[in-house]
């Protein structure tokens, strides 16, 4: 658990293998997602139950689902 939020082990994966300056700006997204999780839009399917959405940093995303003042990150993209 890093600030509220805990990683899923796909997610783990990605962020470890980054280079520095990539996993920063990865941890700063979910920084920015964790002050204001529902502000970022929901992408479930119709009828799904789980909540879950997708924050966009400058080169890289994250899919998470926001729990009680906390979030589980679900997937890591890197475009840089």
């Amino acid at each position: 658990m890093r600030c509220g939020a805990v990683f899923e082990e796909l997610a783990v994966e990605v962020v470890t293998e980054l280079p520095g300056g990539a996993r920063r700006e990865v941890l700063d997204l979910i920084e920015r997602v964790l002050l204001t999780p529902r502000a970022w839009p929901d992408v479930r399917d119709a009828g799904a139950i789980e909540e879950i959405r997708e924050a966009f940093g400058a080169r890289c995303w994250i899919q998470y689902m926001p729990h009680d003042g906390a979030i589980a990150v679900r997937e890591i993209g890197w475009a840089g």
